[in-house]
């Protein structure tokens, strides 16, 4: 059996690994939260106080990753930044996608700052994870689900359809489409102010 390592991406606040631990139950796979994995394991450069985030090593997290395909063959890997995992390793990329409004009261809940709010419901509303993804594996390995109002079980069920080839593949949540531009400019603009008042020392 070939090494196979499902990814399960979005945007923090979306519900990426309440969902993956399942699907790696139903699957009999290594769950991996790939965040967690790198703090644990020292993977990264340095913490970053200003963006309170960790820059990771790329090389050294898409070597660990590597090693634990070869482990397991087969991991469910949870993570906003999952399209660094190795092309030759990608089963399928499910992109789970959030409503923005839903979104920010999630992180709200979280105690965030409001710029890193912003800054997550704007990568939300531009589709950032789905690019990225996109462009490192191919819109053939890439399905968007809208995760926005579902239940967790209903979430699986998509995500084992989309792993049986029998959802669309590629972009299909456009929320300039589905929201109001009057919503969407209001959470652009109040990031572009914060943006310019926000300086670095």
């Amino acid at each position: 059996m070939s090494e196979k390592v499902i990814v399960i991406t979005g945007v923090p606040g979306v519900g990426k690994s309440v969902v993956a631990k399942q699907v790696a139950r139903i699957l009999n796979a290594k769950y991996v939260d790939l965040s967690e994995y790198v703090i644990e394991h020292k993977l990264y450069v340095e913490y970053d106080s200003e963006i309170n985030s960790y820059i990771i090593d790329e090389d050294r997290v898409k070597e660990a990753i590597r090693a634990l395909a070869k482990k397991y063959r087969k991991v469910v890997l949870s993570s906003h930044y999952g399209e660094i995992t190795p092309k030759d390793l990608v089963e399928k990329i499910i992109v789970l996608r959030i409503d923005p409004e839903e979104l920010e009261k999630r992180l709200k809940q979280r105690g965030w700052s409001r710029i890193k709010i912003l800054e997550n419901i704007v990568a939300e509303i531009l589709s950032v994870c789905t690019a990225n993804a996109i462009k490192e594996h191919g819109v053939s390995k890439v399905v968007e689900i809208d995760a926005t109002n579902k239940s967790i079980e209903t979430i699986i069920r998509e995500i084992m359809m989309a792993l049986e080839n029998k959802l669309p593949i590629g972009p299909r949540i456009d929320w300039f489409e589905r929201k109001s531009l009057e919503i969407i400019e209001k959470y652009l603009k109040e990031l572009e102010e914060l943006e310019k008042n926000y300086v670095v020392y």
